[in-house]
């Protein structure tokens, strides 16, 4: 009895992905997509803070100041993807101000 109820869960399984399959690998490659573009844009600014910091060391600077060019390297690192927002704020505040009038 227990196999014929296995029959029925493979029938079901095969007509599932007949009807929703392109939805289902769909969802997981987005999935996978955004963790993999995740994780390469956090390598990638940790690496451009470890070079900002190599650089400092060998120039001759102290590693306060390593520390800080590090510092720096990373939140420009990190704001760099947000740029094209605070632009388009930018353009909305100019857009929807309330202008001074002068006297």
């Amino acid at each position: 009895m227990k196999s014929s109820h296995k029959v029925w869960w493979i029938v079901a399984a095969v007509i599932g992905l007949m009807l929703f399959g392109d939805e289902i690998l769909g969802a997981i490659g987005a999935v996978l997509g955004t963790i993999i573009g995740i994780g390469v844009t956090g390598l990638v600014t940790i690496a451009v803070a470890v070079a900002a910091f190599a650089l400092v060391i060998m120039i001759g600077g102290s590693i306060a100041i390593a520390l800080m060019v590090a510092a720096g390297a990373l939140v420009f690192a990190l704001f760099s993807w947000l740029w094209p927002f605070i632009l388009l704020a930018a353009i909305i505040y100019v857009m929807v101000r309330k202008r001074p009038k002068p006297v």
